[in-house]
């Protein structure tokens, strides 16, 4: 018995000892910001997701704005180019009716293509935080599967909330995302219980 509580006794002391000396890497001193960018084992914590899940979501809303622009200015452009008979109607339209909605339909086309255009951007301007936001998300999308209620129990009284969990942007917010998912379990099996086993 003594001799366990001597051997617990040096173990507390030699990692007391280990713990008390700094952490300070080979090639020198740095930040613990700039090592963990550096490192490519660093793990996201679930906060960490969500703050870089939001900027890169800001990216895409921004990306669409200036394509939205381009697209509408270039549909402008080349249907401004075109000869316009203003007698002759072109499947029962004014072709300036006509030229007008396809430019519009242009900059709608740009603000749907824009989203791509931003997410581009970001992954180019953080390429490393782009490849641990991806790994997380994988992640991410393996709770949402695991965790949300079945399709079939959905009816016209009792939808299914969020399918692929695109509202959910803190931990506080992924909490309620189960609690209505769960619910909707509930209502669907009439507070039967789940499905699963």
């Amino acid at each position: 018995m003594n001799r366990s509580l001597l051997v617990a006794k040096a173990f507390a002391q030699t990692s007391r000892a280990s713990l008390s000396r700094p952490l300070v890497p080979a090639r020198g001193v740095h930040s613990t910001r700039t090592l963990l960018k550096e490192s490519p084992e660093h793990e996201l914590d679930w906060e960490e997701f969500f703050q870089l899940r939001k900027q890169r979501r800001l990216w895409e809303r921004v990306g669409a704005l200036p394509c939205a622009m381009l697209g509408l200015s270039g549909g402008a452009a080349l249907f401004a180019t075109l000869p316009v008979d203003p007698q002759q109607m072109f499947m029962g339209l004014d072709p300036m009716l006509l030229f007008g909605g396809s430019s519009l339909f242009c900059g709608a086309l740009g603000f749907a293509i824009g989203p791509s255009v931003g997410r581009k951007c970001y992954r180019i301007m953080s390429t490393q935080t782009a490849k641990m936001l991806d790994h997380k998300e994988a992640e991410f999308f393996k709770h949402i599967k695991a965790n949300r209620s079945d399709p079939s129990l959905s009816s016209a009284s009792n939808p299914l909330p969020d399918f692929y969990g695109e509202k959910i942007n803190s931990l506080h917010s992924y909490r309620k995302w189960l609690r209505k998912q769960r619910e909707h379990e509930r209502k669907g099996t009439f507070n039967l219980g789940s499905k699963r086993k």
